[in-house]
């Protein structure tokens, strides 16, 4: 003999069963942070470009050490790997930074520089850089 069954329990059964459904499908999505999934923001540095020059009076064509600026991380996939590619030029406080907005500071040791790269690295593998000019009295900002 063939049972049949309501009509109630079997919106019942179907509601369930799409309920599951939905939350194996949801649970399987990812729901990962930024760090597993790649962030949703853009990966930079703040500022992005520094320029030192010596002060008036300086011998010409001499660039001084000592300048000093405070780079702030944003974006990405913490955490994230300092890259120093001119460590007789600048000292760098840190070689990684764990988490976003958190900050590395550089200090010009002397010497003229021209568009010298701090690489930033993240956990992705995502690169950004960070510049460095240091240049004697009246050159220009960028030099």
């Amino acid at each position: 003999m063939i049972q049949q069954v309501s009509p109630m329990k079997q919106t019942k059964k179907l509601r369930f069963s799409l309920m599951l459904a939905i939350s194996s499908l949801a649970a399987g999505c990812g729901g990962g942070g930024d760090n597993e999934a790649g962030s949703p923001t853009v990966f930079s540095v703040v500022p992005t470009t520094v320029s030192f020059k010596a002060p008036v009076g300086t011998p010409a064509g001499v660039c001084l050490g000592g300048g000093t600026q405070t780079v702030f991380i944003y974006g990405g996939a913490a955490p994230y790997k300092i890259d120093n590619t001119s460590p007789d030029a600048v000292d760098v406080d840190k070689t990684e930074v764990g988490e976003r907005g958190g900050s590395f500071t550089i200090t010009v040791r002397g010497g003229c520089l021209t568009t010298v790269p701090i690489v930033v690295v993240d956990k992705l593998n995502k690169i950004v850089t960070f510049t460095i000019n240091n240049g004697p009295a009246g050159a220009s900002a960028g030099a």
